[in-house]
């Protein structure tokens, strides 16, 4: 989903050209990326020998006598890809451009062993962008990509009568409006409607609302807001502090709040402080903006009618911002990034937000296995929100609910103090649980310990946790080296992280990795050798030896299907551990068992769910196989769900295909890439889905081409009028795989 401004008049000459070239891209992605990636070659050296591809593996015997008279075609020998692509990609993968002379001098130097490919890391990972723009979309996605709505509820913009006095739902009368010096400007005046203004209002009351629940409705929230008022409750506050002057400010300020996680994310990185410090520090990054609105908070949170007080010195806070402590009501009330307004209030409340830290902290995802309608019906009957009641301890400790519900809701204690977002946007320190509490893994049988029961406190046990490094590694598996990362890929990059614990220290390895992928992915081969003519089988002289006769066939049940024994030892090998007591059942509510896969047949149904879930990784669940085993099992199931050829072909298709594109570029990177190739920006302000992927979620889809494609248009065509040049070369340039991809196909 995307949206941009009117086009010029050469963007929309070259929208033919742009989307002509997306289509063909889109359809050639897939494919470019779908085979599996050859088997690890020895560790390579220097010079460009170390680039070599590895030999190939002998196919498979065919069968029949046309099989054996015609010999295969002799295949050319695989060239290495150039040191020089090597390097550019890299530069791309930490949102880097370094000029094509600087990287055929250091792909030289490299391929000579004069320099050591970590010196080039070294001087890549030093910059800006690394930290500023990449760790975060990695790290946050959409939580720090997409602007924040419920932080600044947009409800709250001042409106301008025609003589100049402000109001939030209905102009009043001149002579009504009363003056009121404006927290954006405590030297001015203007006039403010009564009904906007109310500076001894800060909460509903029950009577004044229709709401559900026993939760303090403060009004600076949403539903404190003109949005959801039937008529007006609440208004601006003492100095119009809960309102906004006008867009632009709203603007402003929800730019800041974007700016906050990405300068606190590059002052760690580029301090090389630990990853935990993210979650843990009292001090964030902040500008002017950010500032003041933690102060708001606090005129809020403690009822401060002094808001020239509070808001005193913010003329001596640089503009650009600066690292800083926060200031407390109550000892931890801060952790890192988990409690500055951008990501504390991104969702509505409070089992939202709780599943989103532990999206960016764990990588633990939702999980809603065996949720029928009538259970959850059930469930609800006595209410189990936490806007409505405090019923959150029966979830919590429900068998259908406690694989997320435990986590979630104990986890959502530490953060009492903060109500739902749409509900209050300030500290509460009377609704803050006293004492410590416990924090669960997977469910309520995995306790992972005790600790206050503040932000703080939480953020301090969950960093402590092996899921934070394992995820932490996640992000840089996922984002250099996708599904082509080994199982020994996957090994290196955990032990950075929890050696070191340091970004760049892990981007390191990472891209070291990455190196060895690449020598391990040969360029286009040269022409192959020209086939031999077929040669007539000889008739044998002796007679052929007898085949084995076929075993007899086994008496199979009723939508069952026999395993051989091949796929027998991969499952016993790989899954046996897990899947060996709860016998199969088609209901819905089964579908978290860890069903038993022994025996000699196993019924189709589970079959075809065992192909989806080894094929998209999804199992095995605590040992991720390396891209070859993953393709053995795979080709395994297929060859027992489906014999007829071309049923298996497609099959093949779907699972080891997977009709994927290239993995992508986080967007803004690759809108960055491309104003740096035409050296002109194109000035275009998207609002798109593809901002708020994750890196093992990004792809090169059709709507990705169209605003690449767009924005390389316009770029393209502002280029021509300034310098000139061909449209169709600087758009072909602007769009190549090498600039969109994060693991771009060899060059044919």
């Amino acid at each position: 989903m995307i949206y941009a401004g009117r086009l010029g008049l050469g963007l929309r000459l070259g929208l033919g050209l742009v989307l002509g070239l997306g289509l063909v891209l889109a359809g050639c992605t897939g494919a470019a990326l779908s085979a599996p990636p050859a088997p690890a070659s020895a560790p390579a050296g220097s010079g460009s020998a170390a680039l070599a591809a590895p030999a190939e593996t002998a196919a498979p015997a065919g069968s029949g006598s046309a099989a054996l008279a015609t010999p295969p075609t002799a295949a050319a020998p695989a060239v290495p890809r150039p040191t020089s692509e090597m390097l550019g990609t890299m530069a791309t993968l930490v949102g880097a451009t370094v000029p094509p002379a600087e990287l055929a001098e250091w792909a030289q130097n490299i391929d000579r062993g004069l320099v050591p490919l970590a010196s080039y890391l070294d001087q890549l990972l030093a910059t800006e962008r690394f930290g500023s723009e990449v760790i975060p979309s990695l790290m946050f996605a959409t939580f720090v990509n997409v602007r924040n709505y419920y932080a600044l509820p947009s409800a709250l913009i001042l409106k301008h009568a025609p003589d100049d006095s402000l109001y939030l739902r209905a102009p009043c009368a001149a002579s009504e409006a009363v003056a009121v010096r404006p927290w954006w400007d405590l030297d001015s005046e203007v006039k403010v409607c009564p009904d906007s203004y109310r500076p001894n209002k800060w909460t509903l009351e029950p009577g004044e609302h229709s709401y559900r629940t026993a939760m303090v409705l403060a009004c600076d929230s949403q539903v404190g807001s003109p949005e959801l008022e039937t008529h007006s409750l609440c208004g601006c506050g003492p100095n119009l502090i809960r309102c906004l002057r006008d867009e632009d400010q709203y603007n402003q300020l929800t730019q800041s709040f974007m700016a906050e996680i990405k300068r606190t994310t590059a002052y760690v990185v580029e301090h090389d402080l630990p990853m935990a410090t993210m979650f843990t520090s009292n001090s964030t990054f902040r500008d002017r903006n950010a500032e003041r609105y933690y102060r708001r908070q606090k005129i809020g949170a403690l009822h401060l009618k002094r808001v020239v007080r509070e808001l005193a010195g913010l003329d001596a806070w640089p503009e650009q911002g600066k690292w800083a402590p926060r200031e407390e009501i109550v000892p931890g009330q801060h952790a890192g990034v988990l409690t500055a307004p951008q990501i504390l209030h991104w969702l509505p409340d409070r089992r939202q937000r709780q599943r989103g830290y532990y999206e960016m902290m764990w990588c633990n995802l939702r999980n809603s296995f065996g949720a029928t309608t009538h259970k959850v019906l059930e469930i609800n009957a006595a209410g189990n929100n936490f806007f409505v009641a405090e019923s959150w301890q029966r979830l919590a400790h429900t068998e259908l609910c406690m694989n997320c519900h435990a986590r979630l809701d104990y986890g959502a204690q530490f953060f009492s103090g903060y109500p739902d977002s749409r509900a209050s946007v300030h500290f509460i320190p009377a609704l803050v649980n006293p004492g410590s509490g416990p924090l669960y893994g997977r469910d309520f049988h995995d306790l992972r310990g005790q600790a206050p029961l503040t932000p703080l406190g939480f953020a301090q046990l969950a960093t402590a946790q092996p899921d934070f490094q394992a995820c932490m590694a996640n992000h840089f598996v996922s984002h250099v080296l996708g599904d082509r990362a080994t199982r020994d890929d996957v090994r290196a990059i955990e032990d950075a992280v929890a050696h070191t614990q340091s970004f760049k220290a892990s981007m390191k390895v990472a891209l070291e990795r990455f190196a060895l992928r690449w020598r391990d992915d040969p360029a286009a081969p040269a022409q192959p050798a020209p086939a031999q003519p077929a040669q007539p089988a000889a008739a044998p002289t002796q007679p052929a030896a007898a085949l084995p006769a076929p075993a007899a066939p086994r008496l199979v049940a009723p939508g069952s299907v026999p395993i051989s024994s091949a796929l027998r030892a991969r499952l016993d090998q790989h899954c046996a551990d897990c899947h060996d007591t709860a016998p199969y059942t088609d209901q819905t509510d089964g579908d978290d068992v860890p069903f038993n896969f022994a025996g000699n047949e196993l019924p189709r149904t589970l079959l075809v769910s065992m192909t989806d879930h080894v094929a998209y990784g999804m199992m095995p669940k605590d040992q991720p196989l390396d891209p070859g085993a993953r393709e053995e099992v795979v080709n395994l199931l297929l060859d027992t769900l489906w014999t007829d050829p071309a049923a298996r072909r497609e099959a093949e298709r779907y699972y080891l295909g997977k009709a994927r594109g290239a993995p992508a570029q986080q967007l803004d990177n690759a809108l960055y890439l491309i104003e740096q190739q035409t050296h002109t920006p194109s000035e275009l302000t998207w609002g798109a889905l593809e901002r708020g992927l994750w890196s093992d979620q990004s792809t090169i889809t059709p709507g990705f081409l169209t605003i690449t494609g767009l924005d390389a248009a316009r770029a393209c065509t502002r280029a021509g009028e300034a310098h000139g040049g061909s449209l169709e070369d600087c758009v072909r340039q602007a769009t190549s795989l090498g600039i969109l991809s994060r693991w771009p196909p060899p060059t044919p």
